[in-house]
């Protein structure tokens, strides 16, 4: 089985691809590049797919798992004109959904169940069902509800992404308390998530893999999101509650799920659950706090060919 080989599908920044193909360097990884998609020759058939770019090859049957990372679009400004760029977009998109999601191997994690899994609604209705204790939440479009987070110590974050684009410029909707004085005009146009403030003690990310668990305790300087620009932030392993483990592990089964980021925080040894990510960044953690996190997404990469070959 030394010909098989793992798909990397992600875009050409994504440095965490980088670290696993340097740091594994005994397995063979074929990486796509989704921003340089014309670089590639991809094609389905009958047969399955095959993927083809200068030196490398791989199709269906060179595949032993398929790790679908980060993909974004490639730029082509100086190619077709403005109006065809989202239609050649979702096209390859599409296209490119489709092999991994009828690839029958190991997938760390099929667009499908990402897709679900981290939708913030579906997340809410999940985690209490999981056992999860959350703050007192609303995602809505009505004013007085956001009037009554507003009284009452609120947060206000995005739904979905958070990020808005403008030809090459990106702006980021991140989490903030709720501005009293906030002019609420238009705002039954567009959903928000609405959130009681809980003045935490510490928070905690916690990445399971395939069952295995790395929790890292947070604590920031910026008390309502860790995650804000120029701020002062220490990382440390820590344990977790048994309690804690098992709503993950229930959650991830109702989302049939291998992989995935909790985030938490803690008030009086209660622990509140905030949101998922089904395919939130973990390298940094790893360099932080020693945590073996790429090896156990290797391992469960790796595990069906090595149970072939045995």
């Amino acid at each position: 089985m030394q010909n098989q080989k793992i798909l990397m599908v992600t875009s050409s920044y994504d440095k965490t691809c980088s670290y696993l193909i340097k740091k594994f360097s005994q397995l063979t990884f074929f990486r796509l590049d989704l921003d340089r998609f014309s670089d590639y020759y991809v094609t389905f058939s009958a047969d399955g797919f095959t993927i083809k770019a200068a030196n490398q090859y791989i199709d269906t049957g060179t595949c032993a798992s398929v790790y679908f990372r980060k993909p974004s679009m490639e730029r082509l400004d100086s190619i077709f004109e403005s109006h065809y760029h989202a239609y050649i977009h979702k096209e390859t998109y599409a296209f490119i959904e489709g092999i991994v999601e009828s690839f029958d191997g190991t997938v760390l994690t099929k667009p499908s169940v990402m897709r679900r899994a981290n939708n913030k609604v579906f997340q809410a209705s999940l985690a209490a069902k999981a056992g999860f204790r959350l703050p007192e939440f609303a995602i809505t479009n009505d004013v007085d509800l956001l009037k009554h987070f507003s009284k009452n110590a609120g947060i206000i974050k995005p739904v979905a992404i958070g990020e808005i684009t403008s030809g090459a410029s990106k702006e980021f909707v991140q989490t903030n308390m709720i501005d009293p004085a906030f002019e609420a005009k238009n705002f039954e146009y567009s959903p928000v998530y609405l959130q009681h403030y809980i003045e935490k003690e510490f928070e905690v990310r916690v990445t399971v893999v395939d069952g295995q668990f790395f929790p890292v305790k947070i604590h920031s300087e910026n008390n309502i999101d860790w995650r804000k620009p120029n701020n002062k932030v220490s990382y440390e392993a820590c344990s977790i509650p048994s309690t804690i483990r098992d709503c993950c592990l229930n959650f991830m089964e109702l989302c049939s799920m291998k992989f995935g980021c909790f985030d938490f925080i803690v008030k009086n040894s209660v622990w509140y659950f905030l949101e998922m990510n089904a395919n939130g960044q973990w390298a940094w953690l790893e360099f932080e706090t020693k945590h073996r996190i790429s090896d156990a997404i290797v391992r469960y990469l790796t595990k069906g060919r090595a149970q072939k070959e045995l």
